[in-house]
């Protein structure tokens, strides 16, 4: 599967369970993209920004596509 929004994108294996609720997907961390390889990982998806309340990370709340890789 590919997942992606506006700020990047990451491949991965998608395994459908009960252990996840229905429109919500999870994905362990990885690295940022290597300066010589195009794949990335879940950093890829992810904001820097801080939210207004507190300065809080917003890094772990991500809209996303997914779509089938052939």
């Amino acid at each position: 599967m590919r997942v992606f929004n506006e700020r990047g994108d990451f491949q991965g294996f998608a395994e459908v369970t009960d252990d996840v609720q229905a429109g919500v997907i999870v994905s362990t961390l990885g690295y940022w993209r290597s300066l010589n390889r195009s794949d990335g990982s879940v950093n890829s998806i992810s904001s820097d920004a801080w939210c207004g309340l507190g300065r809080a990370p917003t890094f772990s709340d991500n809209l996303v596509q997914v779509a089938r890789v052939n």
